[in-house]
Order: C-alpha cells, then structure tokens, then sequence
C-alpha cells in the first residue's frame, strides 16, 4: 500500500482552503458585527450633531427675540403702557416700530397680575382672541425666560423679559412676551444647514409605524428610502408635548463608507493570506525542504546506509553550506576518532580495526605480518621527578621517531598511557625485530632536558608475527607480543625480544621474575613519599646552615611559621591550607644562602646595590623550589612575601588582592618578627609597639584583613605569643600551645 505524500502545491492548495475558510468565519463573526456596530455609532454621531444645530438655532432665535425685548424696555416706552397715564399711540403701533427688524412675529404685555395690556402680530391687525389660541402650558414658572410655545398657526419660540421699577428695582411692574413661529421657512433653512430635511409635526401626523406614545421620547431609525430619520418630542414649559421634530438625514456616504472599509479590510486579508501563503511555499521549497532532505541523509549516514560525500546532493542555499560544514565536521570527527590527541598516532580503537582486518586478510591469502609492542622504562618515574610535562615530551619524542623509522604502509599507535605498537604488514619477526632496533636506538640516543634534569629514555620492545606460537586471533597476536614485552622487561629493560625466543623459558622462573618486577613497582612507588621527607630534612639542615651564618636568623623560619599558623587559623582557613602556610613560611628566606657574607652580615643598614642584592632572595628561593613538583603550591607564597599591598613591593610590585592570600600572611608574620628580634644596628620592639606598626600600615603595606586577624590573636594569647617558642625549642610544642591556637605540622 502506497503512502500517502503531499507535494508542496497540495500543501498551497490546502493551506489556501484554511485561510479562506478563517477570512470567512473572520467575516461573519468579528468584521460584520463590528463594521455594524461602528455604522451605528456614526449615524448616532451624525444625528447628534444635528439635532445640536436644531437646538443651537432654536436658542439663537430665543436669544435674538430676547435681546430685543431688552431694547425696547431700556428705551422706555414699553414702561409708560403700564403707568397710570398710558401713551397717547396705541401698543400695537410702538411694536411694530420697535420690533420691525427683530424677526418677532408676536408681542403682548401682561401686568402685575398677568392681564394682557397690549398685544401686537406682525403684518395683520391684533385681535384679543388670538391670546386665548397662545399655549404656554399649565403654568409658567418666574424663572422660565423663554421656551416652545403653541401659537395660533403652529408651534414658535417665546422669549420672556421682566419690566422692572425705576424707583424699585425689585419691583415688577409687568413683562413682555416676544414670540416668533417655527414655520416652513425656518424649517427648510434649518434643513440646508444640517444636508437633510427637518419639519414639525403635530402628534396626529407622526408617521404610521410610530404611535402617540412614541412622542414622548427620542428615536432613531435607518429607513432604506429616505435615510436616517430622527424624531424629537416638542414640549412647552410643563413638559406638554406640542409635536414632533422629524429629521431626515441623508447618510448615503456613511453607509458607503463602512461597506468600502468592509470590503478593505477582506481584501488586505486576503493579499495578506495570500502573500503569507508564497512565503511559507517560498522557505519550504528553498530552506525547509532541504533541510528535511538533509536530515534524512543524516539518519541514513548515521545508519550506515551512506555516506558523508552525499549529504550536500542536490542542495543549495544555506542547507547547502550546512551539507558541507558537516561533511567537513564528520571528516574531522573521523581524523580525531582514529588519532591520539597528545602523540598525533593511531589510538587504540583505530589500531584494533586494522589489526582486525590485516589478520584476517593475512591469515586468507597466506602473507606474512608482524607485530611490534613498545613500552617506556621507568615512565612512572620520570612522571614523579620531572612533572607531566615531562613526560608528555618524552611521548611525543618516542611517537616521533616510530614515525621517522617505520615505512609508510606501518600503522604506529599508542595504545596506552607509555605503551607504543607497530602493525607491519608484509614483514616477518626478523625484519620487525630489526625495525624495533632501530627505533631503540633512535630513543636511547635523545636527551630529554629540563632545568634542574636531564635523562636518556629507553625502551622495551616485543615483536611477534602469525608464526610465533598459536595464534588464532587478532587477540592471541596481542597477547603474543605483550608476553615478548614482558620478557624484555624481565631481561633487564632496553632491549628488544622476538616471541620466538620466549620457547624453552622457566614459567615458574618467569613467574617469580615477574612478581619480583611487581614488588620493585611498589617499592618505586614508595620513593615518592620518601623523598619528600628527606627533602623536608635536608630543608632543615640548611636552615641551620643559614642560622649559623647569621646569629640574628636563629628559629627566624619556625618563629615565622608559628605566627603565620595562628594567622590562618584565626581566618579558619583549611588544615590543608595552614599545612601548605606552614612550609611556605619554613623556606620563604631559604634563598639568603645564595647571598654574599657582606649583604648577609651588613652591621649597619644596607645601602642601595646591597638592598637590589637582598630583594633577589625570594627568587633565589623559588629557583630552589622548583625542581621539586610537590611544592609548587607554596612557590606563590615564597615569591611574594616581600609584596606590597599598596603595590610598592618587591619582586613583581603587584598589589590587593592579586597577591596570593599565603603570601600577605607570610608577610605580617615575617614582618612581626622581624620588628621583635634585635639586628646589629638596632634592638628589638616590644611586642606592643610591633602591633602598633602593623596597624598603622595596614592597607599600605599589609592586607587590612590579616592584620586584624593578627591583632585579635595577639589580644587573645598576651605574652603567651612569645612564650610558645620557648616551648618549642625544648621539644614541646604542643603541649605549650594554648586552647585555639594551631600547632605545627
């Protein structure tokens, strides 16, 4: 059964599908609803505006009847109607003097008790009945100055103005009522003002699918023949209502507005969808496709079922240039999976496969092939006295000269720590024994050389080929060869033995030869630790060696070491710490043998050539020190004893914390000692005044840390601090020491 494989078009086609069917259910759950929603809030927005205009032209009429009614009551004539002498002109002929310019349409004055004194109608003869059809509602409240009213032949604008008392202001005399009728006219200009319609409908004419109760409140809906229709109730003064203001607002632009933004926003989203779409198309047919392709290749090469030269097949771009950066890692991963990485041979997975397949191949067509296993003498040793370091040349000297010796079709490698082989195809013991030779000599002749050592290397070599012994295996041939090594060892060490000769041999001899090789490995192992104690003796010796030149030196290093001890164990640093303190502080001055009797021994103060001279002791010291790898922790403390901690010291001038922590310890202990013993040009400082000078170059000279550990100490022991050397002159040096101090190790 086929599987299924989708091409990258299908994946267009299909991702296509998806993207439309997401613009769609977009479309009709979120767009549509909010383009409505939105459509809404402009067509409320356009309405509000109008109906804003509506009123702000109702009340500029308000204010301009207003306005003139003040006029014609500051002139004065209005006030004479209502004093016991009336004007001899008639109130309508002072009207229609006063009022012709004004835009008023209806003018009566009331007295005190609202008794009509004067009425005025622009263009026609005032008849008294007319007051009777005027509507101002129920009751028109003092504070009301102006509002809709009913008039005779509709509804109008009545602005209301009190006639005060000349004599007392806070006396009304009666008022003026100016009224102006809201006609056709005014409606139509209001409509030009506002791109629509506006009438004023009685509430018997509201349209048919609002009723009388709709009057009473505002409403707006979207007609699809004329537009947007707001409807307002009209009110007089009691809140009665006298009609209905019918707005007709044309919002053709808006709702075309909305259906354009409608039809962007799909449209952007589906270029959007679309350029998207290309993009993937464009990373998966150039870079994911590739890559996809490249990761199979990988799984396959890492199968076995290719190779690394097909990762970059039909690719370009970037997978391309990944393709050949793991073809180049891959054969670099090779090359260091077969070579040891000190001696730059063959290592031992590398040289087992060849030997595998050379057996085999040997034993198939019957061809000669030998073997060779080479072992340093004394390794461990060399190791133990002149470092790793040391012994990692010496490596590479054997490697270098297997491969100056042996042809180009051996395969040399380093199968172990000191431990050498040479596969050697085509060649029988003999030729392989004389190769081995060579090689011997070739290493025995070089001298590996370091500062304070010098030694020749030899070697032990056993060669072997398919005809020494029984030999079945690729395994048997090693373990062949080794028991050749082994027998070499045994004959004494450098030199060379054939498998062949091994016949013959005493195997209980051979067994106690070699556990007698095994008991002088154990006890070549215990020299370490012996030299070490002989060193730490012969350190002695020559302390009493200097003391002896120097009076002044006598128990100088153990009276250092006591102080430096309590120091670091008033810091609560390590035991293993203290330990290494205490044998900086026994060789810090072990470089003062070097020096001549004359700096040694000055009776006065030393001048400048005998301080340069005197400041080389510390590296006279370390020059001592080095030769012996396991004292290469206390160096630092020995090199820079003499150290500043403000950086004017001696040898380096380094400062802080860049000193090491042994040494700036070394140094207050030195230094406290030094200030309480006497010299020939000058005596000894109390103990006192010798704690008052480390405290006052405490950050210049000494570290401010182990000064303070220094001080509480001293507060601690009292005079005790130098009691305890007494004690231990006389062999008793723990037992003197008090509760909480360190004793010596």
């Amino acid at each position: 059964m086929k599987t299924l494989r989708i091409t990258s078009p299908g994946v267009l086609l299909i991702a296509a599908v998806v993207a439309a069917g997401g613009i769609l259910l977009l479309d009709v759950f979120f767009l549509r609803p909010y383009v409505e929603n939105q459509k809404w809030i402009a067509l409320r927005d356009r309405a509000a505006k109008a109906e804003h205009v509506v009123q702000m032209a109702f009340y500029n009429r308000e204010a301009s009847l207003r306005n003139a009614g003040s006029v014609w009551i500051k002139g004065g004539q209005v006030r004479r109607f209502l004093s016991d002498k009336p004007p001899a002109e008639p109130f309508e002929h002072l009207a229609a003097q006063a009022l012709a310019e004004t835009g008023a349409e209806l003018a009566w004055l009331t007295g005190p008790n609202q008794q009509v004194l004067g009425l005025w109608t622009k263009g026609r003869p005032a008849k008294q009945s007319e007051m009777q059809s005027v509507s101002l509602g129920d009751e028109v409240r003092p504070q009301v100055q102006g509002g809709v009213i009913l008039l005779p032949d509709g509804v109008g604008i009545f602005a209301r103005q009190r006639i005060p008392d000349e004599a007392n202001p806070d006396r009304t005399l009666g008022e003026l009522w100016l009224a102006r009728s809201l006609g056709k006219g005014v409606m139509n200009w209001l409509g030009s003002a506002i791109d629509g319609h506006i009438a004023l409908l009685p509430p018997i004419a509201l349209p048919d699918d609002k009723t009388d109760a709709d009057a009473a409140s505002c409403s707006l809906w979207l007609s699809p023949t004329e537009g947007l229709i707001v409807t307002r109730p009209v009110r007089d003064t009691s809140g009665n209502v006298l009609g209905s203001l019918r707005i007709v607002l044309s919002v053709t632009n808006i709702c075309n507005q909305v259906a354009t933004a409608r039809r962007m926003v799909l449209i952007v989203l589906t270029l959007s969808s679309g350029l998207t779409l290309l993009i993937i198309m464009g990373i998966h047919i150039l870079i994911v496709g590739p890559v996809f392709r490249l990761l199979r290749r990988l799984q396959q090469v890492q199968a076995g079922d290719s190779a690394t030269q097909e990762l970059s097949r039909n690719l370009h771009g970037e997978p391309l240039i990944l393709a050949q950066q793991l073809e180049t890692a891959f054969d670099k991963l090779a090359t260091l999976s077969k070579t040891d990485q000190l001696t730059h041979l063959a290592n031992r997975r590398h040289f087992d496969e060849v030997l595998t397949a050379f057996y085999h191949q040997a034993r198939r067509y019957n061809r000669p092939l030998s073997l060779m296993e080479i072992d340093v003498d004394f390794f461990k040793v060399v190791n133990d006295t002149g470092g790793h370091q040391l012994g990692d040349e010496v490596l590479k000297d054997v490697a270098g000269a297997l491969e100056r010796i042996c042809r180009k079709a051996d395969l040399p490698a380093r199968v172990g720590g000191d431990e050498f082989c040479v596969l050697l195809p085509e060649t029988i013991a003999s030729d392989a024994a004389a190769v081995a030779e060579r090689v011997r000599k070739e290493v025995a002749h070089q001298v590996v050389a370091t500062d304070v050592l010098k030694l020749n290397v030899t070697l032990s070599i056993g060669v072997t080929d398919l005809n020494s012994g029984e030999i079945n295996s690729p395994g048997a041939m090693m373990a062949m060869a080794d028991e050749a090594l082994y027998a070499a060892k045994r004959l004494g060490r450098n030199r060379v033995v054939q498998a062949h000769d091994l016949d013959g041999l005493d195997r209980f001899g051979e067994c106690r030869e070699s556990d007698k090789v095994n008991l002088l490995s154990k006890k070549l192992g215990g020299l370490d630790n012996q030299f070490k104690n002989i060193f730490i003796r012969v350190v002695e010796e020559l302390v009493e060696v200097l003391a002896e030149r120097d009076p002044h030196k006598v128990d100088h290093p153990r009276k250092v070491a006591h102080y430096a001890c309590l120091i670091a164990h008033e810091m609560e640093l390590s035991q293993r710490v203290i330990k290494r303190i205490e044998m900086a502080a026994m060789l810090h001055d072990i470089g003062m043998i070097a020096l001549p009797d004359s700096v040694l021994l000055c009776p006065t103060a030393l001048n400048e050539e005998q301080l340069r001279i005197m400041r080389r002791h510390p590296l006279l010291s370390v020059r001592i020190m080095e030769g012996m790898e396991f004292l290469e922790q206390e160096i630092p403390a020995v090199r820079y004893h003499h150290e500043r901690y403000d950086g004017g010291g001696y040898p380096e001038g380094i400062a802080g914390a860049a000193i090491p922590l042994t040494a700036r310890i070394i140094s207050v202990a030195d230094a406290f000692d030094a200030m309480t013993s006497s010299r020939t040009f000058r005596d000894a400082k109390t103990q006192a005044e010798a704690l008052k000078e480390l405290k006052q170059a405490s950050c210049t000279q000494f570290d401010p840390v182990v000064v303070d550990a220094m001080l509480v100490v001293a507060a601690r022991l009292g005079d005790e601090i130098m009691n305890v050397l007494g004690s231990e002159k006389s062999g008793d040096r723990h037992r003197a020491m008090p509760a909480g101090a360190v004793a010596g190790v």
